[in-house]
């Protein structure tokens, strides 16, 4: 008789890793860490409207003024109404990476039956989506591209303080409708009633406030909630959070915010006059090449009197 536990104290490292190697179970799926959603597409209005081979991207703003009055017979001193033109422009810029894979890659993902085109084309995807998200919210000050977050011309207007504070987490349900309340009328006032906000973002914190805290001890709805019930006066259609790019985004990087605008292409525009293309494989030595592009210029914002930044929550 042959006592198993002697067998097994006779092999060497090498093959009690084998046996053991032969009692896993390997899933055939193979699974992908998670990343985040970019927003930006889907929150700014996205625009292809440039020539890829375009500089910088330009718009015309004509401001019509002048009045008139009340005059007598005969009179020769009309009043004089005008229009004066203003351009305004954007530089775009290139936004590049690449992928490649050598001849030993090749016959190895052939062995194995995995689409390395797909995955390395996939990643690059994600890498130019990565670089948009942040050319969209936060532009390029060393390239010229601007932002939505960082336009100049955006009012910023900080919120008054409650009770408690001056965040949102130290303040009534009551004091949080009324920095709502105050950005909405806000962009109605600054635009002559023009423009009205139907669109607010906010850090996840700051949502998540919305999200989970009661209208009142007697409500059966979340703030979130009564802000979007249909009919009601704040006239919000869609809000949402970002992740990190409205965290310590105001007062030189020290409080968080939130943005009030109007979703319309005529007010921002994400300007992409080339989306991600990928050029022919180039072959060097026993590598393969292949370089991606896109161009950028950054948001345009026409109306900044249609949005609003909210600061101190």
């Amino acid at each position: 008789m042959i006592r198993l536990d002697a067998v097994k104290h006779r092999l060497d490292a090498n093959e009690t890793l084998f046996l053991a190697r032969e009692l896993e179970s390997i899933e055939a799926k193979l699974y992908e860490y998670k990343v985040r959603e970019l927003k930006y597409r889907k929150l700014i209005p996205v625009s292809n409207q440039d020539n890829p081979g375009a500089e910088t991207v330009t718009y015309r703003m004509l401001t019509k003024y002048g009045m008139a009055k009340i005059i007598a017979n005969y009179a020769d001193d009309l009043p004089r109404v005008n229009a004066i033109m203003q351009e305004y422009s954007q530089k775009v810029k290139t936004i590049g990476t690449s992928f490649g894979y050598n001849t030993q890659e090749v016959r190895a993902a052939a062995y194995a039956n995995k689409p390395l085109d797909t995955i390395y084309a996939d990643a690059t995807r994600r890498a130019v989506r990565e670089e948009e998200s942040k050319l969209a919210w936060t532009g390029n000050a060393t390239y010229g591209i601007i932002g939505f977050l960082n336009n100049a011309n955006i009012p910023i207007q900080a919120v008054v303080t409650g009770t408690g504070g001056y965040t949102w987490l130290l303040k009534t349900p009551t004091e949080i409708l009324l920095d709502i309340t105050t950005g909405v009328s806000q962009v109605r006032s600054q635009s002559n009633g023009i423009h009205s906000a139907d669109t607010m973002l906010l850090p996840i914190v700051q949502y998540n406030i919305l999200a989970t805290t009661p209208r009142s001890s007697t409500s059966d709805l979340t703030l979130l909630e009564y802000i979007t019930k249909p009919g009601n006066s704040f006239g919000l259609t869609t809000i949402d959070w970002l992740p990190t790019e409205l965290d310590n985004a105001f007062v030189g990087g020290t409080k968080d915010g939130m943005a009030l605008y109007e979703k319309d292409e005529e007010v921002l525009t994400n300007r992409i006059p080339l989306e991600m293309i990928t050029h022919p494989i180039q072959e060097k030595n026993l590598e393969y090449v292949v370089p991606v592009e896109a161009r950028n210029g950054g948001v345009v914002v026409r109306y900044p009197l249609a949005c609003l930044f909210m600061t101190g929550l």
